[in-house]
């Protein structure tokens, strides 16, 4: 009995082992062209727009996978419109905009589906899309336009700094669960080491950009703690909300993407639900 726990520990450890590697070696390919985006407006419009194509390509690809596959197609497009059109031509009218989009695929549902037991689930797949994704997304445009882009970089990589140092306390430390029932991997552990290295990590980043790069951010310590806790609470939840989509679709990732990390959608699912939160920080606080 004793060897036969050894041996799944090796194997769960190898397994650990591959995904870590598989994680850095995404993220050192992603992670330059992303930063690249942010040296203009236009170009992070683009960056955007296109992660938001990819991400709601892989959504709609697995919640409607068993319907009429024109409604992944165009509603990919659709969804993906939002932040094209907001970012170059209506960067004052996001609600407007946002509900022309909105009708815009609600019609087309209409007009596409004759099958009033699945109506339902067509709307919920588009209206999580474009709001889910699209739209709090789509919150780095206003964000790069008031703040510039090392503010805008700083908010995208909160997240790679929370979940580095989540997964690291967390496989390494993590005992205490959370207990939920849509993410049951989680540990407090991973939960307070992310904020603590989300937090120094922004007063690195703010020492180097405003030193080598001479920016022009200024965010005390106690802003600091502020956004590292907003960090980890929301990237948490984006997480777990994700979550619960893939249970009810019976599926472990989104996509596959990115080796070690699913899909898009997978690695954006707290970035999400922090980008508008910290705009609006910034808004009341900066």
């Amino acid at each position: 009995m004793q060897d036969q726990g050894t041996g799944k520990n090796s194997v769960g450890d190898n397994s650990l082992k591959r995904e870590t590697i598989q994680r850095v070696i995404s993220a050192f390919i992603v992670a330059p062209f992303v930063v690249f985006c942010f040296v203009s407006y236009p170009s992070l419009v683009g960056l955007v727009a296109t992660i938001v194509l990819i991400s709601s390509g892989e959504f709609f690809f697995t919640t409607l996978k068993k319907h009429d596959p024109w409604l992944s197609i165009i509603y990919t497009a659709l969804v993906t419109t939002y932040p094209v059109l907001y970012g170059a031509a209506f960067p004052n009218n996001p609600m407007e905009l946002l509900a022309i989009v909105f009708i815009a695929g609600s019609v087309f549902a209409l007009s596409r589906v004759k099958n009033r037991e699945i109506i339902i689930e067509v709307y919920f797949a588009y209206s999580v899309a474009l709001l889910y994704i699209s739209f709090l997304l789509s919150f780095f445009i206003p964000l790069y336009a008031k703040y510039g882009a090392a503010m805008s970089l700083l908010t995208l990589t909160l997240s790679w700094s929370y979940d580095s140092f989540a997964y690291a306390f967390g496989t390494t430390m993590g005992k205490h669960k959370f207990g939920s029932y849509y993410s049951p991997n989680k540990s407090w552990e991973g939960f307070y080491g992310g904020i603590f290295g989300t937090f120094v990590y922004i007063l690195i980043y703010q020492f180097v950009t405003n030193t080598v790069f001479k920016s022009n951010i200024h965010i005390n310590p106690l802003l600091a703690l502020a956004l590292a806790v907003i960090t980890g609470v929301f990237d948490t939840f984006g997480d777990i909300f994700e979550s619960s989509i893939k249970r009810h679709y019976g599926v472990k990732h989104m996509g596959n993407l990115m080796p070690g990390h699913g899909g898009m959608l997978d690695r954006i699912d707290g970035l999400l639900f922090i980008t508008p939160v910290i705009y609006i920080v910034l808004n009341l606080f900066y």
